[in-house]
C-alpha cells in the first residue's frame, strides 16, 4: 500500500495521534482517531481506483454508512482549534478571508452539522489552496507569518478540516454512488 496508518505519529498533536503517511515518508494528515484514520486510508485508496486492494478493516471504514443521515459531519475538536485560530489571527491581521471563510469557520467553531454540499466545498477549498502552504508566512518563524493563506486554511479547518473534508466527500461519494 502506498500509504501507512501510524499510531502516535511523531509529527503529530497529541490531540490527534493517529497519522497518515505515504509510503516515502510524508505526513499527510493527523486525525484523532484510529477511525478516522482508517477512513481517510480508505479515501485514498478509492481515489487512486485501488478499491479491489483495500484490507477489509479500511473497505469497512469506507462503506459504513448506508445513508447521507448516518453520515457524521460534525466539526471534530482539531478543527474547532483551527477555526477559532482562524477566527483570532483576522480579527488581529484584518486579512485572511472573506465572508464565505469567516461563516465556514463559525459553523465549525459551533460544530454545526455541515451539509454534503458544504463538505465538497471544503473539499474543493482545500484542493486550490494546498499551493498556499508553499508560500512564505505560512509556518511559524516565516516573515509575514500568519499571511493570508495561513488565515483562511485556519477558518476552514486547517489541516484536520481538508484531512475530515476528503475523507467525508469520499464516504459521501460511496453512499450516493450505491
Amino acid at each position: 500500500m502506498p500509504w501507512n496508518v501510524i499510531a502516535n505519529d511523531e509529527n503529530c498533536p497529541v490531540s490527534s495521534p493517529w497519522g497518515v503517511r505515504k509510503t516515502t515518508g510524508r505526513l499527510l494528515s493527523c486525525h484523532e482517531s484510529k477511525r478516522e484514520a482508517l477512513s481517510h486510508l480508505a479515501a485514498l485508496h478509492a481515489s487512486e481506483n485501488l478499491e479491489g486492494r483495500l484490507s477489509g478493516l479500511a473497505l469497512a471504514a469506507l462503506t459504513q454508512y448506508r445513508t447521507l443521515a448516518d453520515l457524521d459531519l460534525t466539526p471534530t475538536d482539531a478543527m474547532v482549534a483551527e477555526a477559532e485560530r482562524g477566527l483570532a489571527w483576522r480579527d488581529e491581521f484584518r486579512r485572511g478571508s472573506g465572508a464565505v471563510g469567516v461563516a465556514r469557520a463559525r459553523d465549525i467553531r459551533n460544530r454545526a452539522r455541515l451539509s454534503p454540499d458544504t463538505v465538497r466545498r471544503m473539499a474543493s477549498f482545500f484542493a486550490r489552496h494546498e499551493v498556499d502552504k508553499q508560500a512564505e508566512g505560512f509556518r511559524r518563524g516565516e516573515d509575514g507569518f500568519p499571511s493570508a493563506g495561513r488565515i483562511a486554511w485556519a477558518l476552514w479547518g486547517g489541516d484536520p478540516g481538508m484531512a475530515w473534508a476528503n475523507d467525508r466527500l469520499s464516504q459521501i461519494k460511496a453512499i450516493q454512488e450505491s
